[in-house]
């Protein structure tokens, strides 16, 4: 497929007959696919672990390779040879599959028969379960699979959520079964993973805090400025985040689709984008044009990028409009958003920018907790935010305090830009913890009042909900 096709994608309708949510889950399929030089469709371990449960993963091994030492993703079916493609002939050409084979040879093969007879979302496991294994991701050996050979279990794609207040037998609905969570070891996640928001409207897997990677690394600097009383300019910003995304390497941010009509609306108002957005419609075209504007607009687009309306990021935007509750500093945002976004242009592929599908529909809390604590050897699940109709705000915080220790630890290496002096570690770490709890509280206050709050505790894979309360009382 050429550059100019991939730029429109029958595959995203441009106009009615699909949620909203449904067509972000087809761009961002679109945008991450990758071809192999002989055209077979592939996508990354990474982003199919993030996959929910709209997707199909189907292994393509023998019995002996799905029990052997490699084991199989959590969540799939089996199906092998000849009863592959007849079974998956069968299916909607719109069900998303993900194909699955030892290094991604046997799937890539199918993947690219299946395509050439319609199937317009379906993909292989680039580089199969060994790049799987390979990032981090764990496999099961759980013969439950052996007794659906052959079956494919129904898709649950529900893409309009419901509004209402859930009960704790709706979170166990929406977590589904355990066994096909998929999880990722903790060390695994300071080099290949991330930290996503809080955010109900996202259908991936994900390690949720309050504004994700963007959240927790302004969290550390206004944290940083309050203990060691220095204010961060923007060349130390710059050189900080930099240093950052070569420590840890991924790093994620979101918008969403409202904040994103709202900003294409303004620069379409400003003469200044003229000339640059004269062929720019497509979402695709869009996604092209924000991933690497022309230089002659950056930075006037770096400064529509700092209005509040045009970040989807609830956490930020509150942050950035209140930001004596958030103790941070409106300049420290805005410090922060030009260089994330500069550097992004500049061609660091690890500045992720997430686009979330429009309107709010959460209805509970849910704090992740793993059995026995966090180290950098525990397992923790990817769970989907948004399932089984239903919405809602997914908060790792011992992942999160986890991962503050290791910013602070790489914070206290950076004495040419900033001088934390003795003991300064641990006192960073008390005021992340103090500011972190400060800031989610404000965060949920304004985005989630009133809903239950859960306790979901995994104990060798199985998942135990508790209600603890609801925001805002007592």
């Amino acid at each position: 497929m050429s550059e100019d096709d991939r730029l429109h994608d029958a595959r995203i309708p441009d106009i009615g007959g699909v949620h909203p949510a449904e067509r972000m889950f087809r761009v961002n399929w679109v945008a991450s696919e990758f071809r192999s030089p002989s055209g077979i469709p592939l996508l990354t371990a990474d982003y199919v672990s993030r996959l929910g449960r709209a997707v199909r993963l189907v292994d393509l091994r023998s019995p002996e390779e799905l029990a052997g030492p490699l084991g199989y993703i959590p969540g799939s079916d089996w199906l092998q040879g000849d009863q592959a493609l007849r079974v998956l002939a069968e299916l909607p050409d719109d069900d998303p599959v993900v194909l699955v084979s030892r290094g991604g040879e046997r799937a890539g093969a199918l993947a690219f028969a299946l395509e050439q007879m319609g199937k317009r979302f379906v993909a292989a496991l680039f580089g199969g379960v060994l790049a799987w294994r390979q990032v981090g991701l764990l496999t099961v050996r759980d013969p439950e699979i052996f007794t659906r050979h052959g079956v494919l279990r129904p898709a649950r794609a529900t893409w309009q959520p419901s509004k209402g207040k859930l009960a704790a037998a709706d979170i166990e609905a929406h977590l589904g079964d355990p066994r096909s969570l998929r999880w990722m070891k903790v060390a695994a996640l300071l080099v290949n993973g991330r930290l996503s928001c809080v955010d109900g409207r996202d259908d991936s897997g994900v390690m949720g805090t309050p504004g994700g990677d963007a959240g927790e690394f302004l969290l550390a600097l206004a944290a940083l400025e309050r203990v060691t009383g220095q204010l961060l300019d923007d060349t130390t910003m710059h050189t900080l985040l930099l240093r950052r995304l070569d420590a840890f390497g991924r790093f994620y941010l979101h918008t969403d689709v409202n904040a994103s009509n709202t900003l294409i609306e303004a620069l379409r108002a400003d003469h200044r984008f003229n000339a640059a957005l004269a062929k720019v419609s497509h979402p695709l075209e869009w996604r092209r044009f924000m991933q690497s504007p022309p230089a002659a607009v950056r930075s006037a687009l770096l400064e529509h990028m700092m209005e509040p309306q045009h970040l989807g990021c609830g956490h930020l935007r509150l942050a950035l409009q209140h930001p004596e509750r958030y103790g941070v500093r409106p300049k420290l945002i805005e410090a922060f958003l030009r260089s994330f976004l500069s550097l992004r242009w500049q061609g660091h592929e690890d500045n992720e920018i997430a686009v979330l599908p429009g309107g709010h529909a959460e209805g509970a809390v849910v704090n992740i907790v793993v059995e026995g604590g966090v180290e950098a050897f525990s397992k923790i699940p990817l769970v989907s935010p948004m399932a089984e109709g239903s919405q809602m705000f997914i908060n790792h915080p011992q992942v999160a305090g986890f991962l503050r220790d290791q910013v602070a630890r790489f914070l206290a290496h950076q004495g040419d830009l900033v001088a934390l002096g003795a003991g300064g570690t641990a006192e960073l770490n008390a005021v992340l913890a103090e500011l972190g709890a400060v800031q989610l509280g404000h965060t949920l206050s304004s985005l989630a009042a009133g809903l239950p709050i859960y306790e979901v505790r995994f104990a060798d894979s199985a998942a135990h909900v508790t209600a603890t309360g609801h925001v805002g009382a007592g």
